[in-house]
C-alpha cells in the first residue's frame, strides 16, 4: 500500500514538475505585446457620431452590419480587417459616438473601405477623423 501512495506521489511530483518545466519554458518564449492605451483621451482613427435620436437598437444593428464581420464557426463576430479598437464614446450635442482604432498595420484599403461604408450609412452624422473623442466639443 505504501509503495502505490509512493509512486502515486512521485508521479504527481513528476507531472507537476513538467507542468513547471514547460509553463517556464513557454513563458521565457513567449513575446510581450506592449499595452496599447485606450478610453475617449486617446486619438483614434475616426470617430463616428449618429444622427440625434437614434437608438441603442439601432447603433447595435449599424455596429453588427457595418463594424464587425461574423465567425466562421457562428459563435459571435470579428472586428473589421485592420481594425485594433472599436469603444462607444462621449456623445456631443445628442450625438451618440464609437471611435475607431486602426492597427498601424492596416492597409489603406482596409481603411477607406471601412470609412466609405461608415459614411454610407444613413444613420451616420458626421465622421471625425484622427482625434481624440474628448477632444470633440460640438459638431
Amino acid at each position: 500500500m505504501s509503495s502505490n501512495i509512493s509512486n502515486t506521489t512521485s508521479g504527481f511530483a513528476l507531472a507537476f514538475a513538467l507542468l513547471l518545466a514547460c509553463d517556464v519554458n513557454t513563458a521565457c518564449h513567449r513575446r510581450e505585446m506592449p499595452m496599447e492605451p485606450i478610453g475617449p483621451d486617446v486619438k483614434a482613427s475616426f470617430v463616428i457620431y449618429f444622427n440625434s435620436g437614434v437608438t441603442q437598437k439601432q447603433i447595435n444593428d449599424f455596429s453588427k452590419r457595418v463594424l464587425s464581420r461574423p465567425r466562421v464557426d457562428g459563435r459571435g463576430d470579428y472586428l473589421p480587417e485592420g481594425v485594433r479598437t472599436f469603444l462607444r464614446a462621449p456623445s456631443v450635442s445628442g450625438h451618440e459616438a464609437i471611435a475607431i482604432t486602426f492597427f498601424p498595420s492596416a492597409t489603406s484599403e482596409q481603411r477607406q473601405a471601412l470609412i466609405h461604408a461608415v459614411k454610407a450609412a444613413p444613420l451616420v452624422y458626421k465622421v471625425v477623423e484622427n482625434v481624440a473623442p474628448s477632444d470633440v466639443k460640438s459638431l
